[in-house]
């Protein structure tokens, strides 16, 4: 009698296997890559709040004390930085 393997994918300690590579999220599932068997990881889901928080940390750099002094040396972008907080109060006021 042959039997024929199953296609579902298996679940061992979190993980779930299918095809060649695992599928991991380091962040409780916010972000999903698939693990390959050589290292490789390929994005497969990113939610908005993960991709916020991406966002968030490339933008840290423009607040802070070398930013300000950024700003002090090129005044097109303390004129940018200035209509960007004038903007940024009216919408939180609203």
């Amino acid at each position: 009698m042959d039997r024929k393997k199953s296609k579902r994918t298996r679940k061992k300690n979190g993980l779930v296997k299918k095809g060649g590579g695992i599928f991991v999220s380091p962040d409780g599932g916010e972000t999903v890559y698939e693990q390959l068997p050589n290292g490789d990881r390929i994005l497969v889901e990113q939610s908005q709040l993960a991709k916020d928080r991406e966002q968030e940390s490339d933008e840290v750099e423009m607040i802070g004390v070398d930013a300000i002094k950024l700003r002090r040396k090129f005044p097109a972008l303390a004129k940018a930085w200035k209509q960007y907080k004038t903007i940024w109060h009216m919408v939180q006021e609203d």
